[in-house]
């Protein structure tokens, strides 16, 4: 499970400007759907870490400024970040979003679920 929390602002803006692509698990501990999709995170970033893509999640309830800096309106929402831009974005707990989102990077094309 190779993804990592992000504490704060000032750590969302250093990760998301870092150079590398990044994908951000917001999410929130109390959902179930939340939960349920959590093990699907888990299995796509064991397999996109090899090629350069680092996870992050952020918990809701504990990082409001960057929830409204990224504009999330719902639990669970997958972010796509490269050099500080949103690159795609996928949400709710469909485990076909995900695969479509990171599939979509692969490809360069820009995925909206």
């Amino acid at each position: 499970m190779p993804f990592n929390p992000i504490d704060d602002a000032q750590d969302f803006t250093r990760i998301i400007n870092s150079g590398k692509t990044v994908l951000i698990d917001f999410h929130a501990e109390w959902s179930g759907l939340c939960r349920s999709t959590s093990q699907q995170f888990s299995e796509l970033s064991d397999t996109f870490v090899r090629i350069g893509v680092d996870f992050y999640r952020v918990n809701v309830d504990e990082l409001e400024d960057v929830v409204m800096e990224a504009d999330v309106r719902v639990v669970p929402t997958y972010m796509v970040f490269k050099d500080g831009k949103k690159v795609g974005h996928a949400t709710g707990v469909d485990g076909l979003s995900l695969h479509k989102l990171m599939g979509s990077y692969m490809t360069g094309c820009e995925v909206v679920a």
